[in-house]
This record gives C-alpha cells, structure tokens and sequence, in this order.
C-alpha cells in the first residue's frame, strides 16, 4: 500500500476506532476494531515477530473446508455475536470459548443465564485482543499421523496480519486443548480471506499476495509465486484462485463477498447497476464462471442481493444449518431463499445483531472446528459409459475404528424420482477407494446424489451434509463411437481400423463399440453398428 492509499483510508481508520458494542454486550469491555487502529498501523512492523514455522505436514495433506463436518465451534468472550446464535450452536455442536482466567464466571453467567446448553460450553482460558475469531483462528488440515499410517486432524497456523499477539496464539491453544498436531506457515494472513473447496482448490483477495510482500510488515518478502509455494507445500493447494477486491474497501476479505457453498458451488454478492462497485463485482463473477471446479465442470454461480451493502456472503456453514447475518431489510427473506436454493434440504437461518456491518458480521466472529473423529468422503470422478455411470469415491475413518463395510452407501435420483434409491459402495483401486455404478438414465439430464458411511466407532457422515449434488446424466449412444450424438459412417470406419489393428479406441469408446457386450470388437459389431445406421 502506498502513501497516498495510506493517507486516504486514515479517515477510516480513525472512525474504526471507535469501540463496537454488541447489544448483549454493552457493558462488556471495549473492542478493537476489525480494521487497524492508527497506534496498530504504525505497529504493523511487529506482526511478522509473532509468527511460528515448523516443517509442512507430511504429504498427502487435505485442507478442510467450511461445510464438511464440525464437533464445534471457536468464539470469545466477550461476545461479538447475539447470545442467542450461541444458544443456537450449543444445542448441536460444541462451543469452544476463548475468555481470561477472571472474566471466565461472567462468561459462563452470560451463557447459562440466555439458556445455552453448558454441557457443550469449553472455556479455553487465555488472554485475547478481539473477538474475530475467524480471522485469527486455526485452520486445519488431514494429514497423515506421525506416529501410524492412520490419518489425522491437525491444525494450521499462520501469522494473523494484525499486532495483536494474544489473538496470534488462538491457534496453539485450540490444538493444545484438542491434543491435536500443530504445524505453522510463515505467511501473513487472515480466515475471513480465505476459503478453500477441501480438493486443493482456494481462493482469496489480492490482499494476501500484497501483505506478504509489504516491507512494512518484514524483512524478508515473499513473491506471489512464494507464497504460492507455501500453499502447496503446507495444504496442497494446486489452484489458487487470487482476485483483486471487487468491494474496493479497507478490509479486502473475501467473505465481504463471496463464499463456497460446496466444491461446485459459489455464492458471490449481487448490487444494482448503479452501484458504485457493479463493475468489479460482475467482474469477479465472470471470473469464476470460467473457472472449473475439482472435477472439470463450471462453477455454479449464486447471487444474494446486497443493494445496500448488507453482510449477506458473511455467512456460517454449520454442519447443516447455514446462519445468515440479517440487517432487519426488506431484502433479508430474499437473501433467505438464495441461499436455500442454493443449498436443498440445509436449515437456513436468519439472525439480526445490531452491530452488523457490511464489512463484519457473523462469518467473522465465528469459525468452526472440524470433527476429530470425522469419517472423510472425498468424491474422485464420476465416469460415463454405456452400462451407466460410475461414481468412484474415497472413504476413511479419522477415528481409526474400522469402516462399516454395510453402510458405505450411495444414495441417487433423478428430479422425477420421489425418493432415493441406495447402492452399495464396493471396495475398487487402493485402500480406501470405492465405486458403484449408477444405471443409465433416460428423459433427464441431471442425477442427485450423496454418499454416507459410519464406523464400528459409532461416528457417521454424510456428503454432502445436507441435501445432495448432482451432475449431468450424458446418455451414451450404442454405436455413437466418435461420440457425436449420431451413428454414422465415421462410426463404422473407426471400429473397423480397431478391429484390424490399424487405430485405437479409449476404453469407453470400445465399450460404445462393443454392441454385444461380448468383450470383443468383431465384424458382428461393425454389422450391428450398419444396422443402426440404415435405421434397421
């Protein structure tokens, strides 16, 4: 950042100063802003002190994503979030709070007395500098254990890109209080500017690449391709989706704007053409509508209108509910149902806090932790062929108990179906990798599915956690060797050429060849294919 950005955001920074106040909270200690304050930014030279760096996890390693699935969730006392989302959380997951040894009493005062389930309250006890835990607190990663083959949780640490160095050791205490592994990545960052898809694929602003090259905040500089780097080796991030910031405000995060709903799909904010950030913003969205998901396909694009700049992409995935910070609008019902068409079948739920703002909301003061014990279901490919299409997926028990071999299930439809049929997952390939074939379907183009399993441990998981994905129902055409949509001369020319040995066919072209299903091209495949083709 220059001088001249420098002296234009300082009006800003002075007003970020002013202490936040939740409404539950207004006797509660002052807040540092989510911003700098002008004493933090002419300290910015000591963030890069509070940083740790450890060697990166050892390889394969799985960065997790937001909507996999969560034992709990981080937030810290005092509170930047209405008592009653909190209540909310402790009724299906564990809420883990950060508080000082002597404001630990009126923690548990405040939690107990609005009806939170205090069975699933953990106190984490420490000093902090603010509540945005999303920002400083721990990422986490699967990463093989060093002490056996079975495979882990772990947390992720960064350097948090503010000088505030009790908030920069969330991190160590959450893996502390989980006995969890720890690794550390000399970057400077921030959660609420970053998202990931959990197959290698993340996304954030420019603001990142910036901030690690800044001299103000180091001595040593990365490049983009450094920090880049750095991605790959310590959460084997092959695609990095890095934008500049559309919203062009102080903050830059990318939950300001946009958010990964599934590996397929994003959620980015809507503005009327007479905004004034309408170009940028539809400018990011044709980005990634050119971008591919894990699996080659589109992404799928949704929009929540924030005419008025509301924090509606500030969102909280939580296993299967989705809390959306609202602003009491005429628009927060519509935001509603974005995001519920987006995500079927997911509890959408709607909170107004008071002290919302455009830039900061419920995303950013709460960040979830994953299941420990978590079963991992990672889709790997789906494949076409004649005989249906095969869904191969991979499937491991974090908790080391053995897989239910029985409940490995695969679960699909079409949009006209009214229920589900279920199929057994067979084991295929390597440890771990499963398969089933899905018939082939006519009068449709698209197929849902999820896919569930559980362990003799007694934990279960499904993927998605809520509702299903889908993906486009191709129906191959006996005969259609050039896969064309039409049988043809061609069509008998190249099974011809295979069948004398004088051109290839890939495999699932031999499969469209194979008109008997003998498991052999023959001249009775080439007159099967003749015979389609003069319409016999």
């Amino acid at each position: 950042m220059n001088s001249t950005s420098i002296i234009k955001l300082f009006p800003l920074l002075i007003v970020l100063s002013i202490p936040v106040f939740g409404i539950e909270n207004s006797a509660e200690e002052k807040e540092l802003p989510i911003g700098f304050t002008p004493e933090e930014w002419e300290r910015r030279h000591e963030i890069r002190s509070f940083g740790r760096e450890t060697d990166p996890p050892p390889h394969p390693v799985r960065n997790v994503a937001e909507y996999e699935k969560m034992q709990g969730v981080l937030i810290r006392y005092s509170f930047g979030l209405p008592t009653s989302v909190i209540v909310d959380f402790s009724q299906h997951v564990i809420v883990y709070c950060l508080v000082s040894n002597s404001q630990q009493g009126s923690a548990f005062n405040s939690l107990n007395n609005a009806g939170a389930d205090m069975d699933n309250v953990e106190f984490i006890l420490g000093n902090t500098n603010s509540y945005w835990t999303r920002d400083y607190g721990p990422w986490w990663v699967v990463t093989d254990s060093d002490s056996d083959s079975d495979r882990e949780l772990a947390v992720m640490d960064f350097t948090y890109n503010r000088p505030r160095p009790y908030d920069n050791q969330a991190p160590q205490k959450m893996s502390d209080h989980l006995n969890t592994p720890l690794y550390s990545m000399i970057l400077v960052h921030a959660g609420g500017n970053y998202m990931t898809d959990s197959y290698g694929i993340s996304s954030s602003t420019s603001l990142v690449y910036d901030e690690n090259a800044d001299p103000g905040l180091q001595d040593d500089p990365l490049t983009s391709e450094e920090v880049d780097a750095v991605f790959w080796d310590y959460l084997n991030i092959d695609t990095y989706h890095v934008v500049d910031d559309p919203n062009n405000e102080y903050i830059q995060h990318i939950d300001c704007w946009g958010k990964y709903l599934s590996p397929s799909k994003v959620l980015i904010r809507e503005v009327p053409s007479s905004h004034a950030q309408y170009d940028e913003i539809e400018e990011v969205v044709d980005y990634f509508e050119n971008q591919d998901d894990k699996w080659g396909n589109p992404y799928e694009i949704y929009r929540v209108y924030t005419p008025n700049n509301q924090p509606y992409t500030n969102s909280l995935i939580l296993n299967e509910k989705v809390y959306v910070p609202t602003m009491n609008s005429s628009w927060d019902d519509d935001a509603l149902a974005a995001y519920q068409d987006a995500m079927p079948d997911y509890e959408i739920l709607g909170y107004y806090y008071s002290s919302w703002m455009s830039t900061d909301a419920l995303h950013c003061r709460a960040k979830g932790i994953p299941d420990l014990n978590m079963i991992e279901i990672l889709l790997n490919s789906i494949e076409t062929s004649p005989s249906g299409y095969t869904v191969n997926v991979s499937i491991d028990a974090l908790s080391g108990a053995d897989l239910t071999a029985n409940e490995l299930l695969l679960h699909w439809k079409t949009p006209s179906m009214t229920s589900f049929n279920t199929e057994l997952l067979s084991p295929s390939g390597n440890e771990g990798e499963y398969s089933v074939t899905i018939p082939q379907q006519s009068n449709t183009s698209e197929i849902q599915y999820y896919v569930s399993g559980s362990d003799a441990g007694g934990n279960e998981n499904r993927m998605p956690l809520a509702g299903y994905y889908t993906f486009e129902a191709t129906e191959m055409l006996m005969g259609d060797v050039d896969q064309n949509g039409m049988v043809d001369i061609t069509d008998i020319i190249l099974t011809v050429n295979f069948m004398l040995g004088t051109g290839n066919l890939t495999e699932v072209q031999q499969q469209i060849a194979d008109m008997n299903h003998d498991g052999t091209i023959d001249i009775f495949d080439v007159v099967h294919i003749v015979f389609i083709m003069l319409g016999n």
